[in-house]
């Protein structure tokens, strides 16, 4: 090795180093937190990818082929179960495509999310950001953690709804072929 390669090396060993010892150690309580709402995001991911996302498609086209019949029911004196049960099944079938857009939207919510949770926590266990300046940050993370989850439970409860109405199809279909009274 020449003289000037280990000089070289040299400085660059003490100026990281320099570098190193000016960084900030980390707030092992904001790294928690960090990592609180990083499992809970990764956590949410999971529990909405789990759901069948085809539902959403599947109840639309029932309800495209539906449609007509809702119709003409809905034209004649229904009783009041006859209504509360076709009623629902208007409601919840007529949404299915704007419940599978937002289930697709928390998705990709949730996956923005951890990726810059992930980067966030890097920055911070790096010192990139001091105890203060992290503080802020960290607190807006949970702000909008506190939204996101909220949308994760709209998108399940939306679920169960689209469930509960697919289980009521055979239902719902006798109920459409009944002529109406004269």
């Amino acid at each position: 090795m020449t003289r000037g390669i280990r000089i070289a090396l040299g400085s660059a060993f003490a100026t990281s180093a320099l570098l190193w010892s000016c960084a900030q150690p980390p707030d092992p309580a904001q790294l928690t937190a960090l990592d609180q709402l990083i499992s809970a995001t990764e956590g949410a991911l999971l529990t909405l990818n789990e759901l069948d996302q085809a539902r959403y498609e599947r109840a639309d086209s029932l309800f495209r082929e539906e449609e007509t019949d809702f119709r003409e029911r809905f034209s004649d004196t229904l009783s009041r179960p006859e209504a509360k049960a076709l009623g629902n099944q208007w409601i919840t079938l007529s949404e299915a495509a704007d419940m599978g857009a937002g289930h697709a939207h928390a998705l990709a919510t949730l996956d923005a999310t951890s990726e810059r949770l992930r980067a966030l926590r890097q920055d911070i266990a790096e010192g990139a950001f001091s105890t203060a300046e992290a503080q802020p940050l960290i607190a807006e993370e949970q702000r909008r953690h506190i939204g996101l989850m909220s949308s994760v439970h709209a998108v399940m409860e939306n679920y169960r709804l689209l469930q509960q109405a697919w289980d009521r199809r055979d239902t719902v279909t006798a109920l459409l072929a009944q002529q109406p009274l004269p």
